[in-house]
């Protein structure tokens, strides 16, 4: 189970006080969790705060321990990446498997065939999308407890993101827990079962996928209506000088 309570990274921008401002949620094993939002909304912020990539105030704990207790049962996907430029694919493959017991070099091998990626390719050479993919096969092949995923799919072709979510959907055993960060809301409607919306840095509205599509509500109608998004707006536009 993930625990998350008053967890908060803030800064200073502008003389306003911006950033995650507290936020308290649990999730029970096996829960695939959106985390969604705007652009600046937290989602990135909170993720790697429960990671413990970042110092922040608050507790997330994973089974009662923090992220830094038992990193082998975690694994952080980011579409940013860790990469060593130097290395191939296969390099890199190999280096995470002395890291980490964990790490399936076989189903990595595998997840590099589903993209197309080569074990002789240098990853420094990959474009950005490539280097996209290559985290997504090393995150996926460390057999962990918890996934935290931050914009894994930008970078990637609507029919790879649709691939890649049947992909995991056949290959999940139903006892992870994913957190997942994206925009691609269309994509993730029917993978998700929960979504957290945030907005301005604190959890706006927390719903079942179920319950939304029994409403006949949809990720996105959700979170705008949470977010106060007024799709009128853009009619404002131009008016002031006008009058």
């Amino acid at each position: 189970m993930i625990e998350v309570t008053n967890l908060q990274k803030t800064y200073r921008q502008h003389g306003a006080t911006v950033g995650l401002l507290g936020v308290d949620f649990t999730v029970p094993d096996g829960q695939i969790v959106g985390i969604l939002g705007e652009n600046g909304a937290g989602k990135t912020t909170l993720l790697r705060a429960m990671a413990g990539l970042l110092p922040a105030k608050g507790r997330a704990l994973f089974d009662g321990k923090p992220a830094a207790a038992q990193y082998q049962r975690l694994s952080y996907i980011t579409a940013e990446g860790s990469y060593y430029p130097a290395l191939t694919t296969a390099e890199y493959g190999a280096l995470l498997a002395d890291l980490s017991p964990a790490f399936d070099e076989v189903r990595y091998r595998e997840f590099l065939d589903f993209f197309s990626l080569s074990g002789r390719d240098v990853i420094g050479r990959l474009s950005t999308g490539q280097k996209a993919r290559l985290e997504l096969a090393a995150g996926f092949a460390k057999r962990a407890a918890y996934y935290l995923m931050d914009e894994p799919f930008l970078g990637k072709d609507p029919f790879t993101r649709k691939d890649f979510i049947k992909l995991m959907s056949g290959t999940l055993h139903g006892e992870e827990t994913i957190l997942l960060s994206t925009h691609y809301l269309d994509d993730v409607e029917h993978f998700l079962d929960r979504a957290l919306i945030l907005h301005k840095g604190r959890i706006v509205d927390d719903v079942l996928t179920d319950d939304l599509h029994e409403n006949g509500e949809t990720l996105l109608t959700r979170m705008a209506s949470a977010c106060g998004w007024d799709p009128q707006h853009y009619l404002q536009f131009g008016q002031e000088k006008d009058d």
